[in-house]
């Protein structure tokens, strides 16, 4: 009798367990991201109004006079980016952020296609890509995203379609040693 009280509550249980429909949310960690998040750093935006958000701490990387580069650091629950700026004379001309590994290449790639259309140029390299979309809002857009065992995004930078302003990433791999 007690053997069979016993089958008989396990068999309740798996039925129960296993007859109610579960529906969770499965969400990425990156998707409470959105290019939206960086926009007040986009080229044109005035340095004093970012500087207006006490939340958001910022250096001086690099200082030429009237001409700098500015880091924010913008943290949020799940992750916290770098934000690296060109600036000259209050003005923005250049972002480039470098995103966290653990975000997810074909989501953000798809936020970038929906706001930009289809990318103008793309060059792929062994496992790693560029994308460009040119003169986007006054603006080119590139992204540069990695794949190993998953793919996952490595930075995106808008800068100011003006020809005089050297873009960040050659700035960052200018100053990377030579071998």
């Amino acid at each position: 009798m007690k053997n069979s009280l016993i089958k008989l509550l396990s068999l309740a249980t798996f039925l129960m367990v296993f007859s109610t429909p579960l529906h969770p949310e499965i969400k990425p960690p990156n998707y409470d991201f959105t290019l939206a998040l960086i926009e007040p750093f986009f080229p044109g935006k005035s340095i004093t109004d970012i500087h207006k958000d006490k939340t958001i701490k910022s250096d001086i990387f690099e200082d030429n006079g009237n001409a700098k580069i500015i880091r924010f650091k913008l943290k949020r629950a799940n992750y916290s980016l770098d934000i690296y700026t060109q600036v000259k004379d209050d003005k923005i001309s250049d972002v480039f952020v470098r995103l966290p590994q653990y975000f997810i290449h074909d989501l953000f790639l798809t936020d970038l296609v929906k706001r930009y259309k289809k990318q103008d140029k793309f060059i792929r390299h062994d496992m790693s890509a560029l994308y460009v979309w040119m003169n986007r809002d006054g603006n080119n857009i590139l992204y540069h995203g990695s794949c190993s065992i998953t793919c996952f995004p490595m930075f995106v930078e808008v800068v100011n379609k003006d020809p005089k302003v050297i873009p960040l990433y050659q700035k960052f791999n200018e100053a990377l040693p030579k071998w």
